[in-house]
């Protein structure tokens, strides 16, 4: 089989109901529901923060308060500190960096480090997706007109490298383990979750742990009453087509978060006559 989805055939599991933007680390997984309450869980439990949009990294916890961050002990939610910053809404920390993105009315994102200096700036309509961090290592996509592409910011020198770029198709939403990079690519055939080393790569070297259908929903590759051919493949075996959104669905995975032995990524989903929701999904890695 020549194609990563064609091979890719390890099942997804529905993790959380509306649900959206999961991080993990340590063996503790948080999330944002649409309600606006974050949960967090682990092995003793599910239980309600007292904040929103966690993000989790090494032994510690943030999560957004009105303008404030409070980042924590990840183990018993203590406070570790408080951090002004206005305008927050997605965060990214680690056991020595809290970074968090702003978004001002006419597009321009921002990500800013929790002594207040600007480390990435992007107008629209390019935008800065969500930050993950390893350590002192801050990853995110940047993605528009031009293409998208994977970038790691070294926070002590500002050093920026591109770990992963692809003409005709759109990376986005990295997170880390802090030994392996996840993501979304996006083409008009599927959408794939992708994991592979930390460091510059080609994405084709990457393995596939999940395939979804691309939001687009495309045809049945033959006419009706007709059959797809079997001429000129080894044994008369054709191929197997990529998945098939269902009709009036359109479904676009989203954020991301690596697990020990775990990938999840968010669903977004539109169903016509229904409206749309947000979903968590988790396939092994």
């Amino acid at each position: 089989m020549t194609e990563a989805w064609a091979s890719a055939q390890t099942p997804f599991s529905l993790f959380a109901g509306s649900a959206y933007d999961p991080t993990a680390a340590g063996g503790l997984v948080a999330w944002q529901r649409p309600s606006g309450t974050a949960l967090l869980r682990g092995p003793s439990g599910t239980q309600t923060l007292p904040g929103g949009h966690p993000a989790l990294g090494g032994a510690r916890i943030a999560w957004r308060g009105e303008d404030r961050v409070t980042i924590a002990a990840a183990a018993t939610l203590d406070p570790i500190d408080r951090v002004a910053a206005p305008g927050a809404d997605v965060l990214a920390v680690s056991d020595s960096a809290l970074v968090w993105r702003t978004r001002d009315l006419g597009g321009t994102d921002r990500l800013w480090r929790q002594d207040g200096q600007l480390v990435l700036e992007s107008a629209a309509p390019t935008e800065i997706g969500r930050p993950a961090l390893a350590g002192n290592l801050l990853l995110c996509h940047t993605a528009g007109p031009r293409g998208s592409q994977l970038l790691a910011i070294d926070l002590a020198s500002g050093a920026q490298t591109v770990l992963r770029t692809e003409a005709g198709a759109q990376l986005t939403n990295p997170s880390t383990d802090g030994s392996r990079l996840l993501y979304v690519r996006a083409t008009g055939v599927t959408q794939e979750l992708r994991v592979g080393p930390l460091a510059p790569g080609e994405p084709g070297a990457d393995t596939v742990v999940l395939v979804h259908a691309s939001p687009g929903r495309r045809d049945k590759e033959h006419e009706p009453g007709r059959r797809r051919h079997r001429a000129g493949y080894p044994g008369h075996r054709r191929l197997p087509l990529p998945p098939r959104s269902s009709p009036g669905v359109v479904a676009t995975l989203w954020t991301t978060a690596l697990g020990p032995g775990v990938a999840y990524v968010t669903r977004l989903r539109a169903v016509r006559g229904q409206g749309r929701s947000a979903d968590i999904l988790s396939v092994p890695a």
